[in-house]
């Protein structure tokens, strides 16, 4: 593979600056790279106001505004765009998949667009792990499980994969598309269109008045849970890899499955409350086992989770407690 060198940029965008992941990414990056201008595009369809920081340029603009996208990158000339905006429900997707796949296909063909137009160095697209529809082998790794998605999101994200490539082939651009598993942290509120059951659970427990808890199923099912802030360094990753990417996908998870029993049992233990659960059946086709496998990301990107399931849970647990006061 042929490599460059990395310099730290002037200028990056990041769409969904107010989103549950994007907010989180502005955070660490800011401090690891103090220097560099942070244009944040959202919105505020599902992000909020309060998580932008006072330390980028923001524009409350959607990304389908090709004329609003033109005059950003015209004015700021970024040199890595980190694309998290989407309208990630997976059941608010079947219900509105004209809706959801303007925003989620043809709005990356924009940003795409202006980045090949603007000559950016790389084009790093949040993915999602949806795209397998439940994997048959575990871990799941990128080349031996042909994507089967089962929902609007999920074919959009793929998708989007697909666009990333294709203008990578097409105009020599560097693109990789990141495929999250299962994201959880501080920022996930329960009702979020980001959630799991981890923040839906402390939802119930925080603020009963907001959520029921419940569990679908007999908890038996088990899943990668993979903490924000190592999706965050997964992002960093893929800025500063020397490669060079062509429409390279890479899973992004923790590398370990947990059951929803497991998960239950230490939310109990690190909140010392019982969580009262509602039984439900089970999801129609709702995938039993998630693992990724994240070896490809470790070797090209340098990624590895940094914090631990429990100790994410923990730093969860600790956000939903600010919350309340």
């Amino acid at each position: 593979m042929k490599t460059r060198n990395f310099k730290k940029p002037k200028t990056i965008i990041v769409t969904g600056c107010a989103g549950f992941i994007g907010s989180n990414f502005v955070k660490v990056f800011k401090k690891e790279f103090p220097k560099t201008n942070i244009v944040g595009i959202d919105d505020l369809s599902t992000g909020k106001i309060e998580n932008i920081s006072n330390q980028i340029k923001f524009y409350k603009k959607s990304i389908l505004n090709e004329k609003e996208m033109e005059k950003i990158f015209k004015e700021h000339k970024p040199e890595y765009i980190f694309h998290f905006a989407a309208l990630p429900r997976v059941s608010y997707s079947i219900e509105n998949p004209i809706k959801t796949s303007e925003i989620n296909i043809t709005g990356t063909i924009i940003l795409l667009e202006k980045s090949k137009k603007y000559k950016i160095k790389r084009f790093i697209l949040s993915s999602s792990s949806s795209i397998y529809g439940g994997a048959k082998k575990m871990p799941t790794s990128e080349n031996n499980n042909q994507p089967n998605p089962k929902s609007p999101y999920a074919l959009q994200k793929y998708v989007d994969e697909q666009f990333c490539k294709l203008f990578s082939d097409l105009f020599e651009m560097e693109t990789i598309a990141l495929r999250y598993f299962n994201v959880f942290g501080p920022g996930q509120y329960g009702k979020s269109a980001y959630t799991t059951v981890i923040s839906g659970w402390l939802e119930s427990i925080y603020f009963p008045k907001n959520k029921k808890g419940f569990i679908e199923g007999d908890g038996s099912q088990t899943r990668d849970f993979c903490f924000v802030e190592n999706i965050v360094f997964a992002n960093i990753c893929a800025m500063k890899a020397t490669g060079v990417f062509k429409g390279e996908i890479f899973n992004i998870g923790n590398n370990i499955r947990i059951s929803l029993k497991e998960v239950k049992e230490k939310i109990e233990k690190y909140t010392n409350k019982k969580l009262e659960l509602e039984k439900r059946p089970s999801r129609f086709g709702d995938v039993k086992h998630t693992h990724a496998d994240i070896k490809k990301a470790m070797k090209y990107l340098k990624y590895k989770p940094l914090i631990s399931f429990s100790d994410g849970l923990k730093k969860t647990i600790e956000w939903f407690e600010m919350r309340r006061k």
